[in-house]
């Protein structure tokens, strides 16, 4: 009877279901033009409850929490939950820094024996999109050299116009000397002959045999 209880117990332990799970997370992630990017972590554990989900920065020798759940303010990381099984999380103002690191999610769940488990996912990297690309590939044309102020060129354009100009300062010079000359003869009359005026005689003195 003893033997039948042991082998009944430890039956118990070798039948017992696993509580293991996965965490499925993309392997890469391309940069949008705004500079950002979505990771979406994902877990398909049947748990009663997810205790917690955050997502890590890892680069060499270190890793770094960017955000998880219950947390209220995450620098330049906004996290959306989807359904218990699904979290979304968004990567602002990416720069090059972030660019040389790689993002991992974590999940920590409750299971059916009331236990907490936790895993981790596959490590996603971050790619370029494609306005980066073209910036590398095609670097923007150099600039064109300034023009030199003392080099000025007259265009066709110009120099009518100041032909035009010429023309009509010739013709005003014309106009105003031919007025002129015209004033001047007016001004003295034709034929004039001088006459020398004549003094009047001195008046004679009465004869005296009149008084």
């Amino acid at each position: 009877m003893d033997i039948f209880i042991i082998f009944t117990i430890f039956l118990s332990f070798v039948l017992q279901p696993s509580y293991g799970f996965e965490v499925i997370q993309p392997r890469n992630r391309t940069v949008n033009p705004d500079g950002s990017a979505s990771i979406s972590c994902e877990h398909n554990a049947k748990a009663k409850s997810v205790e917690d989900a955050r997502l890590s920065a890892i680069s060499p020798g270190k890793s770094r929490l960017l955000c998880q759940k219950g947390m209220l303010h995450c620098v330049n990381v906004s996290m959306y939950e989807e359904n218990p099984n699904k979290w979304l999380f968004i990567l602002l103002n990416i720069g090059p820094e972030e660019m040389t690191q790689t993002y991992q999610c974590e999940f920590t769940v409750k299971n059916e024996a009331r236990l907490d488990d936790r895993k981790t996912g596959t490590q996603t990297i971050l790619l370029p999109g494609q306005k980066e690309v073209a910036f590398i590939n095609n670097p923007p044309p150099p600039l064109p050299p300034k023009p030199h102020h003392h080099q000025h060129r007259f265009k066709p354009l110009d120099l009518i116009l100041i032909g035009l100009l010429a023309l009509m300062f010739l013709y005003s010079c014309v106009i105003t000397l031919c007025y002129i000359r015209e004033k001047c003869g007016k001004s003295e009359p034709e034929n004039s002959t001088y006459v020398e005026m004549r003094k009047a005689p001195p008046p004679r003195n009465p004869p005296l045999d009149m008084y």
